[in-house]
């Protein structure tokens, strides 16, 4: 997974599921539960509520899940 792929998809500020190669799954329900640090940064840091911190690097994202947001006047 790319850095802009992860970026375009907090950008959009829906809920999503990041996939890790090991199998593991994180949940980031608002983009104020992940940070990407500087440009040249590998990794994402994803926050859990009760205040679990999980450095992921980006290499081992194989991918994630979310539903994008309705365009005005569509169903």
């Amino acid at each position: 997974m790319t850095r802009k792929q992860l970026e375009g998809v907090i950008e959009q500020g829906v809920p999503f599921q990041l996939n890790l190669a090991d199998g593991r799954t994180y949940s980031v329900p608002h983009p104020d539960y992940i940070f990407l640090p500087l440009k040249n940064a590998t990794v994402a840091i994803v926050y859990e509520d009760d205040g679990t911190v999980h450095l992921l690097p980006l290499l081992t994202m194989t991918g994630l899940t979310y539903r994008p947001k309705k365009r005005a006047g569509t169903r």
